[in-house]
This record gives C-alpha cells, structure tokens and sequence, in this order.
C-alpha cells in the first residue's frame, strides 16, 4: 500500500449506498431506520417541501424527493424506487432513492473534501473512490441540518397530529 495523505482515514464499517440520480451518497448504516418502497407512499395533501407521506412505526411521516445535488423536487421521478427512513430526534424523514445497497464491512480511503469542493453548508464530509467513480460521504445528522430538512419532521408532525374532541 501506498503512503497515507493527509487528509485520508481508512475506516472498515458498514454503510448504505444511497443512489440519488447518479450521485452515489454513502451513509453509516445504523443512521438507516428502515428501507420502505415507493409504492408505500401516499402523495395526497403533501405539504411541500415533502412530495407525500408514508407509514413508519404507527405514524405517518414526511417524505422528500431530492435531485441529484440534494434539492428539493416537487415529483418524484420515475426512477426512485427506495424510501429510506432517517431519525430526526423528533420523529423521522423519509428521502427518495433510485437505489439503495448495504456494503457490508467497507474498507477504503475516505479524503477530505478538496478546498474548491467545500460549502459551509454542505452535507458532505468526506468523498471516497468507489467502484468506477466517487462517491459522496455524509451522515443523518449533516444531511439533516441541510435544508434544514430536520424541521420538516416536526412541523408536518405538528400540522398532523391534532386531538380529536367528540
């Protein structure tokens, strides 16, 4: 093997490719609640940003359609076919993929977002070379504070759930 770089970990754990319109996004696996299919989600009265709901653990939770650069769509595009259930300590968040895959055990280099590549937003971390491109790392809590996606749960929740009084 050659000389670590700085900037470079390497790191064996298991994470979840997240496909989102080409872009390979990796996540540790225990960020992942659950995987639920689109076929699950109910599109009616969506309050945007979300493009629908979907039943997870008794309730029903918002949904996002992300692109390729992690914006908000307002569709969702016929190649997502994955819901992956992220927890937003005050609920969970549902996020649309095109494909989703457990690499179990993966070992790699992970490098330090060039200077150029960095946003002070930005929820990616680090990227790694992986298979025949890179792909993006990140983890629940950064792709959260984006968008402030977090507060999505707890306001849907809150437009939600309202006591009933006979």
């Amino acid at each position: 093997m050659g000389a670590m770089m700085p900037g470079m970990t390497t790191e064996v754990r298991n994470r979840l490719l997240l496909c989102i319109d080409g872009m390979q996004l990796m996540l540790p696996q225990g960020d992942i609640c659950a995987v639920e299919s689109v076929a699950d989600l109910d599109s009616q009265d969506a309050l945007a940003p979300s493009v629908g709901r979907i039943a997870y653990l008794g309730q029903s939770w918002p949904v996002l359609s992300l692109n390729g650069e992690l914006q908000t769509l307002d569709n969702i595009p016929a190649a997502r076919r994955a819901c992956v259930m992220l927890a937003t300590g005050k609920g969970f968040l549902g996020l649309l993929c095109d494909d989703v895959r457990v690499l179990n055990q993966q070992s790699g280099a992970d490098y330090a977002l060039p200077v150029a590549m960095r946003a002070a937003n930005s929820p990616i971390q680090a990227i790694m070379p992986f298979e025949k491109g890179l792909a993006c790392l990140s983890d629940a809590r950064h792709l959260l504070q984006y968008g402030g996606f977090a507060q999505i749960t707890s306001a849907n929740v809150n437009a939600i759930e309202r006591p009933e009084h006979v």
